[in-house]
């Protein structure tokens, strides 16, 4: 935040990404810009009924994630200018009203309260009909309440209508699959779109409709095409490897490497297609010994097999690597102490919960009353075993 000489609100920024030495640059626009909160509010004093003005202001409301704040200014424009004609601005490279896009924030705003509230946007959606905006509602939609929190007879009347709107676009019909998975019903229009989604997705993204389909043919029972949909998982990912983590600014060096996603999420179709050998071999102490350097892989690889319960040995060997490589990361700890509870290793398990909690953030709190909760675990399976 930037403040004036009488300690007034210039303006703000939430977050700031690289490079760092243009932050200086930043902070001198916010000091002198004419579009600062501080200049916008004056404008606003002047003349309450400008709608860019209006718009603007809002804008920096829903930056410093005050949606109530937020809400009421786009209500103000949207009574103000209802028909949409007092100006345009851009949305994802198309023009749009300032009330339009402001209708649309309103029911954004609306969809993160709670419970969710999906009127706004419903509205939205009866009044306009075209472009990426009204795409982008149908998915705000879909995220926010029909993919889980709507009862099942209004969802599907919902996805039925977006699905054969946007028929084309594979996220589309993966957002109704999930809905199906949830569920647990009508697995075969699940098993009919999740195929089509595989179908007309590209590159990488194949992968991810491919785990769906492994997903809907599990919830089937046939474990057969779900492991054929893993075996596919890996291919996807061998014709379309990652690019390379770019280098960071300033140090000349590239982030740590991530796990390999499409190894792991292979492995957990395996092992729910019982076949575990498979699994292994995939995603198995081959591939740790070939990642033992990496950070962020032998975490992974130590959280994956603690939670399937199985390979509880190379995940103790992981979940030690990886404390030793980061020791200062509470989350370490944390799964160092969960492979030695499965492994029925109390001490160990008990001293590694009481160092994770040592390290945990203050902030949430609920890190750490989790973690006093897992010491409670640990001593209550001790305790049983005596």
């Amino acid at each position: 935040m930037v403040f004036g000489e009488d300690g007034a609100e210039i303006d703000w920024t939430v977050g700031y990404g690289p490079p760092p030495e243009k932050f200086q640059d930043r902070l001198e626009a916010m000091k002198a810009g004419p579009e600062t909160y501080k200049a916008l509010a004056a404008a606003y004093a002047k003349n309450p009924k400008d709608i860019p003005t209006v718009f603007k202001l809002a804008q920096k409301w829903s930056d410093r994630y005050n949606n109530v704040k937020s809400a009421q200014m786009y209500k103000e424009l949207i009574a103000a200018d209802p028909d949409g004609k007092q100006g345009t601005t851009e949305y994802q490279k198309e023009k749009v009203s300032y009330t339009e896009l402001a209708e649309f924030n309103v029911g954004q705003n609306a969809l993160r309260s709670r419970p969710p509230d999906p009127a706004p946007l419903q509205a939205f959606l009866k009044k306009y009909k075209d472009g990426v905006i009204v795409k982008d509602a149908y998915s705000r939609l879909a995220q926010g309440y029909y993919g889980r929190t709507a009862p099942k007879d209004e969802a599907v009347k919902f996805f039925e209508e977006y699905t054969a709107r946007f028929s084309d676009d594979p996220q589309v019909l993966s957002a109704y699959v999930r809905r199906i998975l949830q569920d647990k019903d009508n697995l075969d229009k699940g098993l009919q779109l999740a195929q089509e989604a595989v179908n007309l997705a590209k590159g990488g993204a194949k992968g991810n409709m491919l785990q769906l389909l492994a997903q809907v043919y599990l919830q089937k029972g046939d474990k057969a095409k779900a492991a054929e949909a893993a075996e596919e998982i890996l291919k996807v990912a061998a014709a379309n490897p990652p690019a390379a983590p770019p280098v960071q600014a300033g140090s000349g060096e590239a982030p740590p490497a991530r796990a390999d996603m499409s190894a792991m999420n292979a492995a957990r179709i395996f092992v729910e297609a019982d076949k575990l050998d498979r699994a292994l071999a995939v995603f198995g102490p081959e591939y740790l010994k070939k990642n033992m350097e990496n950070g962020r892989a032998v975490a992974a690889y130590a959280t994956f097999w603690t939670g399937q319960g199985k390979n509880l040995d190379s995940a103790l060997e992981a979940a030690k690597k990886a404390v030793a490589l980061t020791p200062d990361a509470y989350t370490g700890w944390n799964n160092l102490g969960q492979v030695n509870l499965k492994l029925k290793k109390y001490d160990d398990a008990l001293k590694a919960a009481e160092k994770a909690l040592e390290l945990a953030p203050a902030q949430p709190p609920q890190l750490k009353e989790n973690i006093k909760k897992f010491i409670d675990q640990i001593k209550a399976a001790a305790q049983e075993k005596k």
